[in-house]
């Protein structure tokens, strides 16, 4: 009996603490056609991108990235008058981006690494992330990361 009263606690406390993706949300605000809210599930049936990417935040680890590219976000839901992107994660930190910068620097917002929904422990379920920039030194990280946001709540078009 006491075997099974553990099984059964571990069993529910596994569940208690498991990410479900579909609940998981991004708002998309401002200067929108329609408003909207996406699950993690929604933003996979978008057009999807695989970028492999040193992660900053992985110790520089190599990690295959898909999601959707930020400037098509841009493009499939802004009104003409945008220029900017604010990412704004669940903590509140917030990020303004010139779309320009989002086009040439080829931001992802990305949903899965290696192959499998980001979780938060991975700074998921969707973060940005930047390709391109090599392996980041230690006093290089604070500048070049910061348009690297995790645990993304909402995407407002400015």
């Amino acid at each position: 009996m006491k075997y099974i009263i553990i099984a059964l606690f571990a069993t529910l406390s596994l569940n208690a603490y498991s990410v479900k993706y579909s609940k998981q949300k991004v708002y998309l605000k401002g200067k929108v056609k329609e408003e909207k809210t996406f699950t993690i599930e929604d933003i996979s049936k978008l057009p999807q991108t695989t970028l492999t990417i040193n992660d900053p935040y992985s110790k520089n680890k190599e990690i295959a990235f898909e999601g959707i590219y930020l400037s098509k976000l841009f493009d499939l839901y802004a009104k003409k008058s945008a220029t900017k992107i604010e990412v704004i994660a669940i903590n509140d930190y917030k990020v303004i981006i010139d779309i320009d910068f989002v086009r040439r620097e080829k931001m992802l917002l990305a949903i899965k690494g290696d192959g499998k929904y980001l979780s938060v422990r991975e700074k998921g379920p969707a973060r940005i992330v930047i390709p391109g920039k090599g392996k980041f030194g230690e006093g290089t990280l604070a500048k070049e990361g910061v348009n690297w946001v995790w645990f993304v709540r909402t995407i407002k078009f400015l």
